[in-house]
């Protein structure tokens, strides 16, 4: 099997995208594309990803694509989370396919799956939001590319974390910093979260074993809600001010809000037995180093 060199990355100014190219720019020959100068060699800045042209998918042996319009907690048109995480995949995947790229690798998300706690690779995915519908619609339209010259690899992470990381888990910190009281005393769900190392390195093994897939990934050693808080407040202050409200409030949470209390509260586990035994990935236990990495930029 020749090695896979070339690689092509779109929406190289992504926080996933800047750690895999810092993590393997001395090792395979990358071209970044995105929106506005990041200052990495060998960038092409397109306004609009859909006007890349073929040219640039020539003698490229790998694609991955980071670029995506996330969960938004504000409302946004359905049109365009499918606009950039359906059409703008299908455009760059038949881009891909007639010039000769041999492995298309896709971030996609556990969203796909809705609101179940345990996924495993029988899990049928039934998303409940416009971002995790529009990403499903494009993991189906990417398998069904899949030929002997063309591979697909599909990723579906939970929560990522680490050194520089956004959202929730930065939003957590945060708030436990501030000092404010949280209401997770007693709770014993359990979560999988993905330092972001352990992420790039599943992309980094994937290359390697360029098969089509689709690939759930994680720690692999998940972690409530409680605990979560407890490492992070006695690493800031030594104080843990978590409570316990009463019953019927989780349970009218639940009710009312039953988006916010799965996250909150809710389990969400995932069987990555698969991945690590087709790719050989074995994730590292990183959830100490990667909130002592979080602290580190809080402090700054």
């Amino acid at each position: 099997m020749k090695d896979l060199k070339n690689i092509l990355i779109v929406g190289g100014s992504s926080y996933i995208a800047k750690s895999f190219i810092n993590s393997n720019k001395n090792h395979y020959h990358i071209k970044s594309i995105v929106r506005s100068k990041e200052g990495y060699e060998n960038e092409l800045v397109f306004k609009d990803f859909f006007d890349i042209p073929d040219e640039v998918f020539k003698e490229v042996d790998v694609v991955i694509n980071f670029a995506a319009i996330v969960h938004q907690y504000k409302k946004i048109d359905e049109k365009i989370y499918d606009n950039i995480n359906y059409n703008l995949v299908k455009e760059l995947a038949n881009k891909s396919k007639k010039n000769g790229v041999q492995l298309f690798i896709q971030l996609s998300t556990i969203a796909v799956y809705g609101d179940v706690k345990h996924i495993t690779t029988e899990t049928l995915p039934v998303p409940n939001t416009p971002y995790g519908s529009s990403k499903l619609k494009a993991d189906n339209y990417l398998m069904s590319l899949t030929s002997d010259l063309f591979n697909v690899i599909i990723v579906r992470p939970p929560m990522v974390y680490g050194e520089k990381a956004p959202g929730n888990m930065m939003r957590l910190v945060n708030l436990i910093k501030k000092g404010f009281p949280l209401p997770f005393k007693g709770i014993s769900n359990k979560r999988d979260f993905i330092h972001v190392e352990n992420l790039i390195g599943f992309i980094t093994a994937s290359i390697k074993h360029n098969k089509t897939g689709i690939f759930l990934v994680s720690d692999d050693n998940p972690v409530s809600i409680s605990e979560l808080v407890a490492i992070i407040s006695q690493k800031l202050h030594g104080k843990n001010k978590m409570f316990k409200l009463p019953n019927w409030c989780y349970k009218f949470i639940s009710i009312l809000f039953p988006g916010v209390y799965n996250k909150l509260f809710g389990s969400l586990t995932i069987d990555i037995s698969q991945t690590t035994n087709q790719l050989s990935f074995n994730p590292k236990p990183l959830i100490e180093v990667g909130i002592n990495q979080m602290l580190k930029e809080i402090k700054k």
